[in-house]
């Protein structure tokens, strides 16, 4: 295994949006809400903080990804503009759950002015991979000027919370799922 952490390239996409699925707490979520959902946690990032998305690569492979948003300005005007719309079309209930998704930043930004999502292929976890790309956001991140990253993550998910907790994001608050955050 010769594993290259390289930065995210359009033709990836479809590849992490099939990690995404292939890792969901939730793979029985109706269509519609697995739709939204990439569109939120894949799509986005993918085209608004591209700079800041990462790929692991196992020869040609795409095994992993990490995508962060370093400013929360911009991810707050591109939810409620570009996404909400589409979300309460979707299910009104929707529109709750973003609200809730940007409170949840922005009661941490001060110290954590980023924020992070990451999936490792199944077959391809517990390999070091995650780390690698872990490391490599954190350095980029850095190298831009943010102050700390976060994210959230169910309670339930108690390998993705010690894998975290390995890696230097230390449990900060609790909204419903853990809020883990590193200064950087």
């Amino acid at each position: 295994m010769s594993i290259r952490i390289v930065s995210f390239e359009d033709r990836h996409l479809d590849d992490i949006r099939s990690i995404n699925l292939s890792v969901s707490t939730h793979p029985d979520r109706p269509a519609d809400e697995k739709a939204l959902f990439q569109h939120l946690y894949i799509d986005y990032y993918a085209i608004y903080s591209k700079d800041s998305c990462f790929v692991a690569l196992d020869g040609e492979e795409v095994v992993g990804y990490i995508i962060a948003e370093p400013c929360l300005e911009c991810y707050r005007r591109h939810f409620l503009i570009d996404y909400m719309p589409t979300a309460i079309s979707l299910r009104p209930e929707f529109e709750q759950y973003l609200k809730n998704e940007i409170r949840i930043y922005e009661k941490y930004h001060s110290q954590y002015d980023a924020h992070l999502h990451m999936d490792v292929k199944p077959g391809h976890q517990r390999k070091g991979i995650g780390t690698m790309l872990i490391q490599r956001e954190f350095e980029h991140l850095k190298e831009i000027g943010c102050k700390g990253v976060m994210l959230t993550v169910s309670p339930s998910r108690i390998g993705a919370n010690s894998f975290y907790e390995k890696n230097g994001m230390e449990l900060i608050g609790n909204e419903g799922a853990n809020v883990r955050g590193k200064k950087l």
